[in-house]
């Protein structure tokens, strides 16, 4: 009994003394915990719903309409015309694209495009007219939708891009558990000790990830495509969604791999910070439901960015130069992640 407690006594020292893997065993799991409690609180009391909204009547009853719209609780992102309110949609950016009519005063209809994926917020923004607007009055809405958007046939059609997401947080993080796996093993020191430069080594695993990233995201998205009957709406913007995408995780893997020198702190951190950010990101909960703050904070997430890239070409319809912004977004990421993988490894090397 005295050799156990003296074994357990040794193995706590080492896990007190070793501050990263005390902070991923005892710190981040508040932070998790933290980050969902401040998510379902507000699920109901804080539902942010962007409208983009294209004034062409510019009078008072127009300026009535959008006044109620933000005095029920609604976000109102002035467009500056149809065209780019529609492209705001269509990135996800708002969740629907209101245009008052010249002739409003004269009795026109309100032209209301919704999003496909957001039904229940378009319920809310006509409630949110109707309730906005003084007593007695009414107005006429009239739905209209959003070019090159095709609704979602089935929930596969919605779930598939963060699916492909998942995938490759999985060979980001199996690629970081091989880099754990080396230091356990002595590889990782033999190649440090054999006449090859730390960087080799560092964009050899490199191309290896985004290869195994590209071919996951390929793979996933042909059996969502043939089996699940998932439409890609840009065929010619998917290559690239999916280069991007890898490109990203790759260079996060790169990161995560050089991140502490204990098998303990590279895989806990390797595998919480993958699942924060896709926590974050809206893989596991609804941007819509997320608080104002977290929302803000998702814009550092890739995740988002490339759920964002994946929709775009598959049910949104975005060209490759719709795509093209949330695409440097992707490889800046991966970039940023590459460099300070690598300034890590020269530290760790000298």
């Amino acid at each position: 009994m005295r050799t156990i407690l003296l074994l357990a006594e040794k193995d706590l020292r080492l896990l007190v003394r070793d501050r990263g893997a005390l902070f991923w065993a005892c710190i981040f799991p508040l932070i998790f915990a933290t980050l969902f409690g401040a998510i379902f609180p507000h699920e109901t009391r804080e539902r942010r719903i962007v409208v983009s909204v294209v004034d062409q009547a510019r009078d008072a009853a127009s300026a009535k309409v959008v006044a109620g719209l933000a005095g029920q609780g609604l976000t109102v992102d002035a467009a500056p015309s149809p065209e780019e309110g529609s492209l705001r949609v269509r990135r996800g950016d708002a969740a629907a694209l209101l245009v008052v009519p010249a002739a409003f005063a004269a009795g026109a209809p309100l032209s209301l495009g919704v999003d496909p994926t957001k039904g229940a917020e378009a319920a809310w923004i006509e409630g949110a007219l109707a309730r906005g607007l003084s007593p007695g009055c009414s107005v006429a809405v009239q739905r209209a939708p959003i070019a090159d958007v095709v609704a979602p046939r089935t929930g596969f059609e919605l779930a598939f891009p963060a699916a492909v997401l998942w995938g490759l947080i999985g060979c980001a993080g199996a690629f970081a558990a091989a880099t754990v796996a080396e230091r356990r093993s002595g590889t990782h020191l033999r190649l440090r000790s054999a006449p090859i430069h730390p960087l080799t080594v560092l964009f050899g695993k490199l191309v290896a990830c985004w290869v195994a990233c590209t071919v996951d995201a390929t793979i996933l998205l042909v059996l969502a495509r043939v089996a699940f009957g998932v439409r890609v709406e840009r065929f010619l913007g998917l290559p690239v969604a999916i280069v991007c995408c890898a490109a990203c995780f790759a260079g996060i893997t790169v990161l995560l791999g050089s991140i502490g020198r204990s098998e303990q702190a590279v895989g806990g951190a390797s595998w919480a910070t993958l699942l924060l950010l896709a926590m974050v990101g809206g893989a596991m909960v609804p941007l819509s439901v997320m608080p104002g703050w977290m929302r803000a904070a998702s814009l550092a997430s890739p995740v988002r960015w490339g759920i964002a890239v994946l929709e775009g070409v598959t049910f949104r319809g975005l060209s490759v130069r719709e795509l093209a912004p949330a695409c440097a977004v992707l490889v800046g990421f991966g970039l940023v992640s590459i460099l300070c993988g690598a300034a890590l490894a020269r530290r760790e090397s000298v």
